[in-house]
């Protein structure tokens, strides 16, 4: 490692200094691919370039050149390079996410629990996941939820008249009527639900170098994953399935579909070791979705700097619907999730994606 961190400072002082923030990044991004076995010499310069073009204002192939030049502490081409599109990527360089990591271990669709104790053996670093309290809001529509009445109480304050069971509340009022006694609150019965989700949701989040940017002091990843990890606890309760897919470049199921009432230990165990790194293709995602048939109910998480948009698109008209959660604001999202019938947000620490299913 101190290869690399003379390597970089090499590289900050022939170009006259870049961004600290992208330094971090390189060193944190080389060390995490050494760590496991992913990094040689002939890729080093490639996943510095990776890390630092976005400091230079160049894509990552015009930053490997200038990363080149600067080794050299030769001037960098005096014209300047042409700025990244709205849909650029962060590079189509390969590295492995932890499913591909998990999965050269354990069968695809082992268990969360099983995938977490191999996590575990692997000793790979871990952050803390960070969840804001959400409500269950969501019943009957989107996700066809069942909902079956698990017992009958009595009313109280601010409860929902959708809950009011209409049949008891006559009788007891028409009975003190009767009898000619006035009538309060514990005259109006409600009903308590339980509720059962019919279908699967897949979730695909973008683990790309890119998701390493900061918004509002914290990375993209750290947000969503603190943001999935509200929405699995509120699938708990509905007794839904959640599969979780992992994609840069190319994709895996991180977990195929389990329940997080049995997994949900499991599953935010899981979310702690989520890293990015690579480059972006969302198109690889849609095409292992596609092809296991997952089709039916997709909540994208990206920020949208993918390799192919085109072929995105394409892929998207397969599926019934795609709802799309955006990292930054991004047009070729909203398309995305238009095409479906799909819904587009943009990711805040608030945002609850239970709500996109209502």
């Amino acid at each position: 490692m101190n290869k690399v961190v003379e390597l970089l400072l090499a590289i900050s002082s022939c170009l006259g200094g870049v961004s600290t923030r992208s330094l971090i990044y390189a060193v944190a991004d080389v060390y995490a691919r050494s760590y496991l076995g992913d990094v040689d010499e002939k890729k080093l310069i490639e996943v510095i370039a990776q890390n630092l073009a976005g400091s230079l204002g160049a894509t990552p192939g015009e930053a490997r050149k200038i990363i080149e030049a600067a080794l050299r502490c030769t001037s960098p081409p005096a014209e300047a390079p042409p700025a990244p599109s709205l849909v650029g990527s962060v590079g189509s360089e390969k590295a492995p996410t932890l499913a591909h990591l998990v999965n050269r271990h354990v069968p695809v669709d082992a268990t969360p629990r099983a995938k977490l104790e191999v996590i575990r053996r692997l000793n790979l670093p871990a952050e803390a996941v960070d969840e804001l309290g959400g409500r269950i809001y969501a019943r009957g529509e989107g996700l066809a939820l069942k909902s079956a009445v698990r017992l009958v109480k009595r009313y109280y304050p601010n409860a929902s008249v959708a809950d009011v069971d209409i049949i008891r509340t006559a009788m007891s009022i028409s009975r003190k009527s009767l009898q000619g006694k006035p009538i309060s609150d514990e005259d109006f019965y409600l009903r308590e639900y339980t509720y059962i989700v019919d279908k699967p949701v897949y979730v695909a989040l973008d683990v790309s170098g890119s998701m390493k940017e900061y918004v509002g002091g914290v990375t993209k990843l750290r947000v969503a994953k603190n943001v999935l990890a509200r929405y699995l606890r509120q699938m708990a309760d509905l007794r839904g399935f959640v599969s979780l897919v992992l994609f840069n470049t190319e994709a895996d199921f991180l977990w195929t579909p389990y329940p997080p009432y049995k997994y949900l230990r499991e599953m935010l165990g899981i979310l702690k070791y989520v890293y990015a790194m690579g480059g972006t293709e969302l198109a690889s995602a849609l095409e292992l979705l596609h092809a296991n048939n997952a089709n039916r109910e997709v909540v994208v998480v990206s920020d949208g700097r993918t390799n192919d948009p085109e072929r995105v698109l394409q892929l998207a008209r397969r599926f019934r619907r795609i709802h799309v959660v955006a990292t930054e604001r991004s047009q070729f999202l909203r398309q995305v999730a238009k095409i479906t019938g799909g819904r587009y947000r943009e990711l805040t620490p608030t945002t609850d994606l239970l709500g996109l299913h209502s």
